[in-house]
Parts: C-alpha cells; structure tokens; sequence
C-alpha cells in the first residue's frame, strides 16, 4: 500500500500534537513569603486648603488716596506761594487782598519788580489771573487764563489750567504751591 502525502501530513501534525509528556512540577521546599503592599503616589494635585479670612481691623484703610479738596474761598490764596518744582518756567505768586496779583521768577523779583503785574478774581474753585503790566516776558493773544484750585495740603496748592491759550503763561503757572512764611 501506497502511504500519499496528505497521510504522511496527518501522522506528522498526530505527532507533532502529541508532543513530549510534561514533567511534573517540582514539589514546594518552603512556604511562600506573604505578599507585601506598596503605596501607590497619588495621581491627581491636592486641593489647597481655603484661607481662613482675616477679621476686619476696627480702623478702615482707605483703598485709593482721598482727592485734593476745592480752596474754600479768596482768603485761602491771600499771600506768598512758591513752585514746589524749581523748573525754569515756574514763577512765584503774590496774592493780595485788593484783588491784585504779581509773578516773578524768583521771591525778591516779586517784591522789587515783577514779571506779571496782574489782577485775579476767585469763584468757587475757579481762579481768572488777567495781566495788566508785563516786565521782560511776552504779551499773550489773551490777557486773562483761567485756572482751578485745589488745596492739596494745609500750605499747599495746585492750579491747574481750565482756560488759557497762551502758553508761556500756564507753563509758569499750572503746578503746585507751597506758601512762603
């Protein structure tokens, strides 16, 4: 008899299949050791604790600086103020009583012989200097410049210009003021 090829395939995979017997597994010498637990590190960011809130001190603090407040009336300019900045354009001012002013660049110039001889008139907060007599300095396109005042301290001013459209005149005016004693 002819053995064919498919046959011989047969008896090969029969074969193959079958395999070697498996040896038996070695019998245990000692007792296994229990098995240990390992932390495992967190996966996810902790949330932070919330702060605890901080009582209210019985004394406020105020958030923003308080504005300077409006000069209450003529009297309040009445006197002698210098530039708290020494630019070259800043003047010293004389205030009188009479409604009259004076500017000079410096204390004994307002005295003796002033740059600006001028008059002023003061309503609420608002202050109108008008030259009249000009020594050394240009005559501006209109004789009156209009200015606010704020107190910024007990002996301090600040002017600020509201209306003038000559500008020589509020370069030397527009800043802040200290009174002289």
């Amino acid at each position: 008899m002819t053995i064919g090829r498919v046959e011989i395939a047969v008896v090969l995979l029969f074969l193959v299949g079958c395999g070697a017997p498996a040896a038996a597994p070695a019998p245990p010498t000692s007792t296994p050791a229990p098995p240990t637990l390992t932390p495992v590190p967190p996966t996810l960011t902790p949330i932070p604790p919330t702060p605890t809130p901080v009582p209210p001190t019985s004394t406020p603090v105020p958030s923003t600086p308080t504005p300077p407040a409006a000069a209450p009336s003529a009297e309040k300019l009445i006197g002698t103020w210098e530039p708290v900045t020494k630019s070259r354009d800043a003047m010293f001012l004389l205030f009188n009583a009479d409604g009259t002013c004076r500017q000079a660049y410096s204390l004994k110039e307002l005295t003796t012989v002033p740059q600006v001889e001028c008059t002023y008139t003061f309503a609420g907060t608002d202050l109108s200097i008008t030259a009249v007599k000009l020594n050394g300095v240009p005559e501006c396109p209109s004789a009156t410049g209009k200015y606010a005042v704020q107190v910024v301290a007990d002996n301090q001013i600040k002017l600020v210009a509201t209306q003038d459209t000559c500008a020589p005149r509020k370069r030397s005016t527009v800043g802040a003021y200290q009174r002289v004693p």
